[in-house]
């Protein structure tokens, strides 16, 4: 991906919005906007309105979200938020300090040189390295909490609490993963040009999270699910690996960075920035060309080992710690 400087102005103005709207909503909005795409990609095959719109400088995650996201820690830090720098959901229009949101276009600006930068490492095989847009997310949001949380990049467990004992049960983990990846694979491989229906579809179900639902935060499970099949060129097994993978990731990284944070460290993103990377070394490898009874045993052996290890780190002795599911999105 080429720099381009107009990109880089407009990213500051995509992270103003992002703090004015609050990082959850803003982040909505580019759900709309992708399912918007979609469409348009199967009318016209031209993918145009969901690069430039959707992932693109106002509402892009990796700019709009990450700028809003920094803005509510910086507004915790000055003592303006009174709900926390965690709380993605503020629009933080509403506290009248334009200095809320020149940060928020500042590290609108900065999520636009880390996706740039990231998109130049060296792809593995014929597959980029990662999935750019979300590093981008994790490296800025652990260069806010640096600057201005004070829990440290993993949080601060409280002495005799047990890290592992928040967050949903594994046999949940595992039944939300196969329920949403056995429909978005399936549904992909029918139609691939709808590719990123599902990701807005998921993205734009977090407006209940916004007023208080208990829906699950499952956008990583569906565009790993989709990834597999349009980039890895995985069947229905592997699209499953992937939907179960991202799920216990998604859950582990919600644990490790959130629960004991101060500040958002997103982990749907850095849950996409792994399973695309193990996307690529697969697809390096030639192991997408295991297809039928051959990829449903890898599913099987990823919910049995994502299973496994949840479970063993549950088991662990320790105090009752606060759930993780509020901290996912």
């Amino acid at each position: 991906m080429a720099f381009d400087v107009t990109w880089l102005f407009l990213s500051f103005g995509g992270g103003i919005l992002g703090a004015a709207f609050g990082g959850l909503p803003i982040f909505v909005l580019c759900g709309v906007a992708a399912i918007v795409g979609a469409a348009v990609n199967l009318a016209t095959g031209d993918g145009s309105f969901t690069n430039l719109v959707a992932f693109g400088p106002i509402l892009g995650p990796q700019i709009s979200f990450a700028g809003g996201a920094a803005a509510a820690a910086y507004a915790a830090k000055k003592g303006k938020l009174s709900t926390g720098g965690k709380d993605i959901t503020a629009g933080l229009m509403g506290l009248d300090s334009p200095d809320v949101l020149l940060v928020g276009g500042a590290f609108g600006m900065v999520g636009y040189l880390l996706w740039w930068a990231l998109s130049l490492l060296p792809s593995i095989g014929t597959t980029p390295f990662t999935n750019a847009i979300a590093l981008s997310i994790v490296i800025n949001a652990i260069i806010v909490r640096l600057m201005f949380g004070k829990t440290g990049i993993f949080g601060k467990v409280p002495n005799g609490n047990n890290r592992w004992l928040g967050g949903a049960k594994p046999l949940q983990v595992v039944v939300l993963a196969l329920g949403a990846g056995v429909a978005v694979t399936w549904s992909t491989l029918q139609v691939p040009a709808l590719a990123s229906l599902w990701f807005g579809i998921s993205v734009t179900g977090l407006v209940f999270l916004q007023y208080g639902t208990k829906v699950p935060v499952w956008h990583q499970i569906a565009l790993a699910a989709e990834q597999a099949v349009v980039i890895g060129g995985g069947d229905l097994g592997w699209g499953l690996a992937f939907a179960i993978l991202g799920g216990f990731l998604g859950e582990i990284y919600a644990i490790v960075f959130n629960t004991y944070g101060d500040t958002h460290i997103d982990p749907p993103s850095a849950t996409l920035a792994t399973t695309f990377f193990t996307m690529a070394i697969l697809k390096a490898m030639g192991a997408f060309a295991i297809t039928g009874v051959g990829s449903l045993i890898v599913a099987a052996v990823v919910a049995v080992a994502g299973f496994a290890l949840l479970s063993a780190l549950r088991a662990r002795s320790g105090a009752s710690v606060p759930t993780a599911a509020a901290d996912a999105a």
